[in-house]
């Protein structure tokens, strides 16, 4: 998972340094940089997946994600991710980083791109990149590839047979970013098998047709923890028609016919589609998932639900589970969290900080004698700064 992060000026991240566990909930007011934050996260999985420059041009440029302060500096990103021993592999640590200069005509270019692996007490350089040459290397020493270009094109960008960095690539490009929209959801899919669910789950239909048809195990628990916090619920499903499509359709107690995914509640469908990525099958499951606004379109009850469900799923899959950061404006989901994965985000002077309350030693006082909840603590403004 990710351990360390630090960003410097990209968008209102103008010197952020923060530590990440397993699950992190990031609060704050509007415009404070919770989205931010996770958008430089996208950036780099974006990079890996089709290029820095696509990455800046669908942000409007370069000019547009720098931050607009006083300086000229540039936009710079490091690394710590840890992947913990199985009974394959030992323990790997990677650390990269990654400076872009550019300018408002849109030019830009890597002045410096870096990246380690650590394994077994030991430690070596996969890339080594100074305003866009240098070379990828193998662990043993010898090169696996040379760039010799302006320096537009990460070294991320290139995928070599047998480079260990190919891993680190892999890590950043199986990232999964989610904003669910309902009526996108509420679509009709073709029937073919889904690998995961998209970002504003306009594949939730086709998603849910393959755990239906190909783990069934994984869609038992879907359905199972639906059916306990819906009690009218009977049955889900995503039959395929003869036309090659597919629909989400459930069916109720007390009700004849089926109720097709257009006329569910949007709460329902986005309730059932967490669900899916939570007991989503192993091989489908992504390293790092990051929400915004989870409690979005969800009853209390639902959101209460859903963070049990999650809770319990991630004890069962111990480091296997998938690291999660989530935004936030709900005092109810954060009064279910626990102090340790709360991250305050704040403003001061245009740039966006982090805080981690947990720091505080009369704030878990307070929690331990029970005197308010965490959601009352953060409502109050009592795990900011002030």
């Amino acid at each position: 998972m990710i351990k360390k992060l630090n960003v410097k000026n990209y968008k209102s991240l103008k010197d952020l340094d923060l530590e990440l566990s397993r699950t992190n909930v990031l609060v704050g007011p509007n415009m404070s940089g919770k989205s931010n934050l996770i958008d430089c996260l996208k950036f780099l999985t974006q990079m890996c997946i089709s290029g820095l420059n696509k990455s800046f041009l669908d942000r409007g440029g370069f000019s547009e994600v720098a931050w607009k302060g006083e300086n000229d500096s540039p936009i710079s990103f490091r690394l710590v991710i840890e992947r913990e021993a199985n009974e394959r592999e030992s323990e790997k640590r990677y650390e990269y980083e990654i400076s872009i200069s550019g300018s408002h005509s849109g030019l830009i270019s890597i002045t410096r791109e870096y990246l380690t692996f650590t394994s077994g007490g030991k430690t070596s350089t996969l890339l080594d990149l100074r305003n866009g040459k240098g070379k990828g290397i193998h662990p043993d020493g010898s090169t696996a590839f040379t760039l010799g270009d302006p320096g537009i094109r990460s070294g991320l960008e290139f995928s070599v047979p047998g480079w260990e960095g190919n891993n680190f690539k892999e890590y950043l490009y199986s990232c999964r970013y989610y904003q669910l929209i309902p009526a996108v959801m509420k679509q009709s899919n073709a029937t073919i098998s889904q690998e995961f669910l998209t970002q504003n789950g306009q594949n939730f239909s086709g998603w849910f047709m393959t755990l239906q048809t190909s783990y069934p195990d994984e869609f038992r628990l879907i359905k199972q923890a639906a059916k306990d916090v819906l009690p009218e619920l009977v049955e889900i499903l995503a039959p395929p028609t003869q036309i090659g499509t597919t629909t989400v359709i459930t069916k109720e107690k007390y009700i004849k016919g089926p109720i097709n995914i257009f006329h569910m509640s949007d709460g329902e469908v986005v309730f059932l589609a967490w669900l899916s990525l939570i007991f989503a099958p192993p091989e489908f499951g992504a390293p790092l998932i990051c929400v915004e606004e989870l409690e979005n379109h969800l009853h209390p009850r639902l959101l209460e639900t859903l963070i049990e469900v999650y809770t319990q799923r991630q004890a069962e899959l111990g480091h296997r589970a998938a690291q999660v950061i989530v935004t936030t404006h709900s005092p109810y989901l954060v009064d279910k969290m626990n102090l340790d994965n709360l991250i305050v985000i704040e403003k001061s002077n245009g740039a966006s900080r982090c805080l981690r309350p947990a720091s505080k030693k009369h704030l878990k006082e307070l929690l331990e004698r029970e005197e308010l909840g965490l959601g009352e603590l953060w409502y109050s403004g009592a795990l900011g700064s002030n």
